[in-house]
């Protein structure tokens, strides 16, 4: 999928934009993973945001919270980077991954407020769909995790699903999904 492409891992709160060809990796729980890719550029950009609406945090003493904390946020950073790279939207492939529940917290009903992971991909869906941009592929919720690498030059998404407990991943040498 990458071989001898340079390797990233993206750490939660983070984003990652690959001008060169990279090998971007991360874990994902409740979090959200959102690529958007140029392929007539072979540019790609993938966030890991964890919670849905940076307009529910309370700035700290006047900073700036990080913006790809939040799905929000984050994807105005992620096409407002494409934008400024010249690529038409009407290029962008999007996908996403992610937004499990129950993952961390077994005991929490799915209907809670507290299903960060339903509202991480509720709040993805609802501005991508506002700045009309389809989804292309997703692979979301559920209450098991996801070990994700992504291609920035091709678009490529290769995920694997983890087992219920993460003291249970030493396995992770099993096929998984490419998309």
């Amino acid at each position: 999928m990458g071989l001898g492409l340079p390797k990233v891992f993206l750490q939660t709160g983070d984003c990652y934009i690959g001008v060169q060809p990279t090998l971007v990796t991360t874990v994902l729980g409740s979090c959200l993973a959102v690529t958007i890719h140029a392929p007539k550029v072979g540019i790609g950009t993938i966030c890991h945001a964890f919670l849905p609406d940076s307009m529910e945090s309370t700035p700290l003493k006047g900073r700036e919270p990080q913006i790809c904390r939040y799905v929000d946020t984050a994807l105005q950073n992620m096409l407002e980077t494409m934008d400024k790279i010249g690529v038409p939207r009407r290029e962008l492939v999007v996908k996403m991954f992610g937004g499990g529940s129950g993952v961390a917290v077994q005991n929490i009903k799915s209907s809670s407020t507290f299903n960060i992971g339903k509202r991480n991909i509720d709040m993805a869906r609802k501005l991508l769909n506002f700045v009309r941009l389809p989804i292309q592929v997703e692979d979301v919720g559920g209450s098991r995790g996801r070990k994700l690498m992504f291609n920035t030059q091709t678009g490529e998404v290769w995920v694997k699903k983890l087992r219920k407990h993460f003291e249970e991943m030493e396995g992770m040498g099993a096929p998984g999904s490419k998309y």
